[in-house]
């Protein structure tokens, strides 16, 4: 259950200075949930699309959200170049946020739809499997100390919507869990940056009339773009 008092400081608390860029280009339908989730949150952003990524408009900003949208266009538009560009900012210490389809892009291997598979940005080591369905979900938080999922134990109800289940390897900790093989949300280290996927939607849903506030999954997305 999640206290009143972290749904009361997810507004008041000091924020640091996040320079947040907002993957908002070709395939990136669910940008504005998320853009919606960090206006409540007090936090701006850009958003930036693929040409932005390619001009080197990243150095611009130490976190990159890429949120949910369709992952095969999304593949196809940031393959390549942008890849490049991605991975260099997260290595040089900057913070890559993916949600559901940027947790897809996130492995070495993307998992597309009727087995396909394609090269990933390849900064985290795990495999996601994929999965459908839309609706809300119940997960586990699995690591209530951690500062991601600080504010929060037990079980959460939280938005889905076709994310990946996750199996963690190397170095990746767990944060929350759907079961007691598939991962949730987890976070690592890419050389100087950071890493945080979020197979669930803590940004809620537009379209679906899902709060985030309401529903208390607002300060995980707060708690990523601070750790």
């Amino acid at each position: 259950m999640v206290s009143s008092l972290l749904l009361m400081t997810i507004l008041i608390e000091p924020q640091p200075n996040p320079r947040i860029a907002l993957f908002a280009g070709t395939g990136a339908v669910l940008a504005r949930d998320v853009g919606v989730a960090l206006a409540k949150l007090n936090l701006h952003y850009t958003e930036v699309t693929e040409s932005d990524i390619k001009r080197g408009k990243l150095k611009d900003f130490n976190i990159l959200i890429i949120p949910g949208g369709y992952t095969a266009v999304m593949l196809d538009t940031l393959e390549g170049e942008p890849f490049d560009s991605i991975r260099k900012f997260v290595a040089a210490g900057g913070k890559y946020i993916g949600i559901c389809a940027g947790a897809y892009l996130a492995p070495q291997v993307v998992k597309l739809h009727a087995g396909r598979e394609a090269p990933g940005l390849n900064i985290i080591a795990v495999e996601n499997v994929r999965r459908s369905g839309m609706g809300l979900r119940k997960i586990n938080i699995a690591n209530p100390d951690h500062p991601i999922t600080k504010g929060y134990q037990g079980e959460l109800t939280i938005w889905y919507q076709n994310g990946p289940y996750m199996k963690p390897g190397n170095l990746v900790t767990v944060l929350a869990m759907y079961d007691t093989t598939y991962a949730a949300i987890v976070a690592s280290n890419y050389h100087k940056g950071k890493v945080v996927l979020f197979s669930v939607h803590p940004e809620g849903s537009l379209n679906n009339g899902v709060d985030p506030q309401k529903l208390g999954t607002l300060g995980l997305l707060k708690n990523a773009i601070l750790w």
